[in-house]
């Protein structure tokens, strides 16, 4: 069986950062479990042209193609799917990721891929490639997991069981099939060699903008394999910094702490940044990461309106927020934070809640998203049944997401859509025109927390904007 791993383009305004953690790893697992080396075609990476690729599709062989990503891939998972078929009519296409698995049924019945994963990749992917070797995905349905089309028929084969061993049943991407150069020389938050890590799943809340498919209980890779994969990082490819991704790095204290002491003793040169949430984070936790080599820890505080964090299902107070700002700074940590414009409710009052509270606690304004109803959300099935969104126009509307800093909807009553895009635009000017960067004192704290990675690498202007819109990297 030749298989083919396809990660599309995506956020082609900025450059490419972020691995693909789930294709990547389905990668490695395919290598270890099936004894087959897939081949592995970055389109995000390296930025290929629509020609390129059908070029490179043509002259590479293949009977079975996975694909997928986040939900603004959704359009390029439908069109790369007909040229795959254009070239290879036979290949059997499998997508994945909330690109395929928040809208199944809408992708089978508006694209040529074949199968949508709607589990974790580890189990059913791996399960489903074995069972195609020799038989049809009609004979396979005791596989739990996946949606197919038969004719005009969608079929779905039943709810997997999320994986409870990450260590065992998971593993690490396949970074040497990855262009690690050109995710390397594309920092995300640290200076130097930064790459990004995932080392858990599943979020014990439920904020209602948020899709997360891996369920509430918070399952998490060991201290072990996390400390064996960093030295693999460091000995392979010289990292300096690693920006850990997780919905909850923080969820479990004690896995913590034990990270950080691990890190400490056995990587002490080690730099990284994680997410918190405010209503986890303490004087000891943070201060036992500062000590680590924890540099940032982001939050996302979406609102200063205490009205719209309980519309969010946020389970977060203004006083946990401020408590949060507060501990970051005690320990000279950068302070990245979000906020949503937008949510149904939002009005000028809660706007103004959002700017007091930025230049109260001085929190310059530099990431602030519109509410985008993601497939998969309990704010998407929301607009659904409110019929802002029509159920005969979802597979459009779908093609249009992208980044949440772009305007797609406006969910609002209070404002008309030009009136809610230049709301967000005059209160980004008005609170960074109270709230002042000193613009040498930050860069003093940048070289204490980074050293001589600055020294080193420099500022270098061409990724200090998206670390400070993104990263926080001047926001103390």
């Amino acid at each position: 069986m030749k298989i083919l791993i396809i990660n599309p383009p995506i956020r082609l305004n900025d450059k490419p950062r972020n691995i693909p953690h789930g294709l990547a790893i389905l990668a490695n697992l395919i290598r270890k479990k099936l004894n087959i080396t897939p081949q592995f075609l970055d389109i995000n990476a390296n930025r290929y042209t629509s020609e390129q690729v059908e070029s490179i599709l043509r002259s590479t062989e293949f009977d079975v193609v996975l694909i997928g990503g986040l939900i603004p891939v959704y359009s390029s998972v439908i069109f790369y799917a007909d040229i795959i078929k254009n070239i290879n009519s036979e290949a059997i296409i499998i997508a994945g990721g909330s690109a395929a698995m928040s809208v199944p049924k809408l992708l089978l019945n508006n694209s040529k891929v074949d199968v949508v994963c709607a589990g974790e990749g580890e189990k059913v992917i791996i399960d489903l490639l074995e069972g195609l070797q020799g038989h049809s995905l009609e004979d396979l349905t005791d596989i739990k997991g996946f949606y197919y089309k038969v004719k005009n028929e969608i079929i779905f084969s039943g709810k997997p069981d999320l994986i409870s061993d990450l260590d065992n049943e998971s593993d690490m991407p396949a970074y040497d099939m990855l262009p690690m150069e050109i995710y390397l020389s594309n920092p995300i938050i640290g200076f130097g060699r930064d790459i990004d890590f995932i080392s858990s799943r599943g979020c014990p809340f439920s904020c209602t903008f948020c899709y997360q498919p891996w369920g509430r209980k918070f399952r998490a890779h060991s201290v072990d394999f996390m400390i064996d994969t960093i030295k693999y990082l460091k000995k392979n490819y010289k990292i300096d910094f690693l920006s850990f991704q997780d919905d909850e790095f923080m969820a479990n204290k004690e896995r913590t702490h034990e990270f950080c002491e691990r890190v400490q003793k056995e990587i002490p040169e080690l730099l990284w940044s994680v997410t918190g949430r405010v209503n986890i984070v303490n004087e000891t936790i943070v201060g036992a990461m500062k000590k680590a080599g924890c540099v940032s820890i982001s939050y996302g505080f979406e609102s200063g309106s205490p009205r719209m964090l309980k519309t969010m299902m946020k389970h977060a107070t203004i006083e946990q927020m401020e408590e949060a700002a507060r501990v970051n700074r005690k320990f000279g940590m950068m302070l990245p934070v979000s906020f949503i414009i937008g949510m149904p409710g939002e009005n000028e009052e809660s706007c103004q809640e959002t700017v007091d509270f930025c230049v109260r606690n001085g929190i310059p304004l530099k990431s602030m998203m519109f509410a985008t109803p993601y497939p998969g959300t309990s704010l998407f099935e929301q607009v659904l049944s409110e019929g802002r969104i029509p159920k005969e126009k979802v597979h459009d509307f779908v093609l249009t997401l992208a980044d949440a800093r772009d305007f797609t909807i406006n969910l609002t009553d209070a404002f008309s859509d030009e009136e809610l895009i230049a709301k967000r635009e005059d209160m980004i000017n008005e609170v960074n025109g109270k709230v002042k960067i000193n613009r040498n004192e930050n860069t003093k704290k940048l070289k204490d927390l980074f050293g001589n990675l600055i020294s080193q690498n420099g500022f270098d202007k061409k990724h200090l904007k998206h670390r400070s819109e993104h990263g926080g990297i001047d926001i103390f």
